[in-house]
């Protein structure tokens, strides 16, 4: 039975990691441009955009700011009980014996909760005023 071990294991976690990331990018570029297709379309016509109109259009980028800060936390969460379940595990294992992966799997419990602390602290530090 083959395993996927060593450089294909690392490859497919990164290569997977950059889809995610990569298509979060596009998406939010996608939205952009429809706003401002919408806008341009709207100027083309003669229609003309008063202050009320242009703030619900910019509304969308608002709401990016407060979605990124709830996301921020969101992952802040997620990590904080991922990092508990690996330390929970690590102590389900069993006693430390050569070979049993106990104080690692506790390191990277401790270091997906620094990982937590870091997205808290960014929700906080993620401005939502667009100045």
């Amino acid at each position: 039975m083959h395993h996927f071990s060593g450089v294909y294991g690392i490859d497919f976690f990164w290569l997977f990691i950059m889809a995610v990331v990569l298509g979060g990018i596009i998406s939010g570029i996608l939205k952009n441009n429809e706003r401002e297709k919408t806008i341009r379309a709207a100027i083309e016509k003669g229609i003309t955009l008063d202050p009320g109109t242009l703030s619900s259009l910019r509304a969308g980028a608002t709401n990016n700011a407060e979605s990124a800060r709830a996301g921020l936390f969101t992952g802040s969460i997620i990590t904080f009980f991922v990092g508990v379940g690996l330390i929970a595990m690590a102590f389900f294992i069993g006693v430390p014996e050569e070979g049993h992966p106990i104080f690692p799997l506790i390191g990277v419990g401790v270091l997906l909760w620094c990982i937590s602390a870091g997205l808290f602290v960014a929700r906080y530090a993620h401005r939502t005023d667009n100045k």
